[in-house]
């Protein structure tokens, strides 16, 4: 066991034994337990050991995962181009745009945009890019990555509790949240005896590891979601509610003026996600590239995540008052923006050639194991008057 898992273990059962609220055990007995959603952001975000806090870089080769700005330079190009395409609808007469990329990694996707501007020249728009992110190791990756534009005031890093206080409101903005809304922290429902249940997480002392429990739901608007979408959950029939990810639409509001945000997630609506076929909800771990269903594997070294509820999503998006601008697969988004006519003919055989491994990395994006299918891409406007 590593040092940065027997600290967040250790993390846990304080929290655990700190915690006002109990839960019931498989076998009938009560204990000490937090939420679900309580364990999953202190392994993703405890400020010493959390999984996007503390460590490494976490994306690419190296990492545990792969986004789609990691196939090729693709997802990038095409993204600044729509945006380009686009933005005088948004914002008539702006000359300047912030984009911001909430949750931009190492700036890879960041600086995919950056170069298709500037060899564009951005549609007559000028835009700045800031890459927002959690991960010390990524903060210092991307503003290598971005040097250049740094120096030449095109490009900023911030690190999240900054750009959280920072006022976007001067000028408008275009946030990209590419897989950002997967990371946030979920409530875990369970149908227990015909009854709704919320999983907890308690502290098992015989193997000294945190294990399953459940407990009464901790906030009414849980079971009030799947009672307004007619959702009812077969006998032990497990599911997630993305409430923190869906609220992130609501304090964005307070953070922004004119500005669209650009969600791409993998995800669908409640009803696909509560579906018979889904007993054991979406939560994935993600360890070196191999995915597994276990949370309490290595607490604080594997990526957690869940599959985004768009409907969700859309109605805390109204309550802030954004208007939905387009909604639709990741296929059919790159098909819309043009990727067909980044093909090229050819006939070169080298496998490494940089035109062949363009023509791969657009194949790999429209067709690669129903991934394009799974992704959505989900776009907001708001005005601020």
């Amino acid at each position: 066991m590593s040092l940065s898992t027997s600290g967040m273990l250790a993390t846990i059962r304080r929290a655990i034994a700190a915690s006002p609220l109990w839960g019931r055990l498989p076998g009938g007995d009560s204990s000490p337990c937090i939420t679900f959603r309580d364990y999953m952001h202190l392994c993703l975000y405890d400020a010493e050991y959390g999984y996007y806090r503390s460590g490494g870089i976490r994306v690419g080769r190296s990492g545990d995962f792969y986004t789609s700005a990691h196939i090729g330079n693709v997802m990038g190009r095409q993204l600044a181009a729509w945006i380009a395409r686009h933005v005088q609808q948004w914002f008539p007469g702006a000359g300047h745009v912030e984009v911001v990329d909430w949750g931009g990694g190492t700036g890879r996707l960041g600086s995919q945009m950056l170069d298709t501007w500037q060899s564009s020249g951005g549609a007559g728009t000028s835009f700045r890019l800031t890459v927002v992110d959690a991960n010390p190791a990524h903060l210092e990756e991307a503003r290598k990555a971005l040097a250049d534009a740094i120096a030449a005031g095109r490009a900023a890093v911030m690190e999240a509790k900054e750009a959280e206080c920072h006022d976007w409101k001067r000028v408008p903005a275009v946030i990209v949240a590419n897989e950002l809304l997967d990371a946030f922290p979920v409530h875990r429902l369970v149908m227990e005896d015909g009854l709704l249940r919320e999983q907890g997480v308690a502290w098992d002392e015989a193997s000294a590891r945190p294990v399953f429990c459940s407990m009464a739901p901790t906030r009414p608007e849980l079971a009030a979601w799947l009672q307004q979408q007619q959702v009812r959950l077969a006998e032990r029939q497990v599911t997630e509610i993305g409430l923190e990810g869906a609220e992130w639409m609501v304090q964005m509001a307070d953070r922004l003026g004119d500005a669209v945000i650009i969600l791409i997630d993998y995800g669908d609506g409640t009803q696909e996600l509560t579906g018979s076929h889904r007993m054991d909800g979406t939560l994935m771990m993600y360890e070196r590239h191999v995915a597994h269903t276990d949370p309490f594997r290595h607490p604080g070294e594997q990526d957690m995540t869940a599959h985004v509820d768009f409907d969700l999503v859309r109605a805390f998006a109204a309550r802030a008052n954004w208007t939905e601008w387009w909604y639709g697969t990741q296929k059919r988004f790159l098909v819309e923006s043009g990727v067909l006519e980044q093909l090229s003919n050819h006939s070169i055989t080298d496998p490494f050639h940089p035109v062949v491994r363009h023509n791969r990395a657009i194949r790999q994006l429209l067709l690669s194991d129903g991934m394009s299918e799974l992704f959505k891409v989900q776009v907001w406007s708001r005005r601020s008057s």
